[in-house]
């Protein structure tokens, strides 16, 4: 493999704008003697496509509930809340119910109208209404001041950088069998970081020093790209073709918890999973909406599995918008508005969280869908403040003054 510039900045998704401030892995480390073992894990998992909170956490409490859905409303449900159920799929998640380890906020969202999946989303991962496009997302801002002390303190597990990290020199680590510089000749690492470090003043060439440090401590710990031997923690080495889309949810956090496992001081993680655009068959028992379902309970029961007792950790599940509260005339339903937020870890306040606006006509937005109650930059602050244990930097969400909702003990 031929070791250039491109590929080296490539592997990182590592921005311009992000090396302004001093690089995240190059402020003084924490001591580690504490280690890992019961430090913070913050995991974000974004459900694209706009899931249905509706079906996720059925108000079965509400008497519009059955009128309004029709047959999507759920005949049973399993028990979750006063008033609200969760859906039968999420039965992997009965075990956090029953620990008190699972919670959620309703009617939650953002201002967001275009009922575009690519503006809605990309506007909730900046964390900022005023832009729709470039700049920084709300997690790399957050990071800034909460967690810069090592290269991979944040890591996206996906294919490509979630715009919430944009600016924070963060690594999309697509498959974490094949990341790094496999095939790359020392000489050739040697003669880049000479290159690199006799421009240090070149922002693209700092980038660049970052990058290889970063990578050499991932093939320190991780076991490395080009060793022979399966790497430390259990890291598949997966030898086929690579997928176009992302892997399975459940098979992301299988990743997590070995790179978690091998030592990699993670201490915040961006996932996503897909298939949430239920515009058809979303009611059946094996319709559109049953996969994702599955795989996100599966996700969140093998990460409290694995982390239990081990790391205090916590996992934010959110969408760019909801569903029509009514079906389409394919037993699906559209692009709507407010939707449902997940939140799981051992330090949650179980239960349903924020006000309830209620499925009556009068109440939905714009006539046809659930209204939002909650501002989802809320829920997002107390997951920072509570769970991380600072408060974020003000520019985190910019012009926003969040309210504790009381969802983390």
């Amino acid at each position: 493999m031929v070791l250039t510039r491109r590929r080296l900045l490539q592997l990182g998704g590592v921005s311009v704008a992000a090396l302004a401030s001093t690089p995240i892995w190059l402020a003084p480390r924490r001591a580690k003697a504490a280690s890992l073992a019961r430090s913070p894990l913050l995991v974000t998992i974004f459900l694209r496509g706009g899931a249905d909170g509706l079906h996720l956490v059925p108000p079965i409490g509400d008497a519009e509930y059955a009128r309004a859905r029709g047959p999507l409303a759920l005949a049973k449900s399993l028990p979750f809340a006063d008033g609200f159920g969760l859906h039968p799929a999420l039965a992997p998640l009965q075990p956090l119910v029953e620990r008190g380890e699972l919670a959620a906020v309703h009617a939650v969202g953002s201002d967001d109208r275009s009922r575009s999946h690519f503006e809605a989303q990309d506007r909730m991962e900046l964390g900022d209404p005023g832009r729709s496009e470039g700049g920084t997302g709300w997690l790399a801002r957050a990071m800034a001041g909460a967690l810069g002390a090592d290269a991979f303190a944040a890591v996206a597990l996906s294919n490509a950088l979630p715009l919430s990290l944009y600016g924070s020199g963060a690594f999309a680590i697509g498959d974490p069998a094949r990341f790094g510089l496999e095939g790359a000749a020392e000489a050739a690492r040697a003669a880049l970081e000479s290159r690199y470090a006799a421009a240090v003043d070149d922002p693209i060439a700092r980038a660049g020093l970052r990058a290889l440090g970063a990578l050499a401590e991932y093939e320190r710990r991780v076991g490395g790209a080009a060793a022979d031997e399966p790497p430390r923690g259990g890291l598949p080495r997966e030898r086929a073709r690579r997928r176009r889309e992302d892997p399975p949810l459940v098979e992301r956090v299988r990743q997590l918890l070995a790179l978690e496992q091998s030592g990699l001081p993670i201490r915040a993680v961006a996932l996503e999973c897909h298939g949430w655009d239920t515009h058809q068959r979303q009611g059946l028992e094996t319709g559109a909406m049953s996969r994702p379902l599955q795989d996100l309970a599966s996700s969140l029961a093998a990460l409290s599995e694995g982390l239990r007792g081990r790391r205090d950790w916590l996992a934010v599940v959110m969408t760019e918008f909801g569903r029509t509260v009514r079906p389409n005339g394919s037993q699906g339903t559209d692009h709507g508005h407010g939707s449902a937020a997940l939140l799981a870890g051992p330090r949650v306040t179980p239960g349903v969280h924020g006000p309830w606006p209620g499925l009556a006509e009068t109440a939905l937005h714009e006539g046809r869908d659930l209204a939002v109650a909650t501002d989802y930059r809320h829920v997002l602050f107390e997951a920072l403040a509570t769970h991380l244990g600072a408060t974020p930097p003000p520019q985190t969400f910019p012009a926003f003054e969040a309210k504790p909702l009381g969802i983390l003990g």
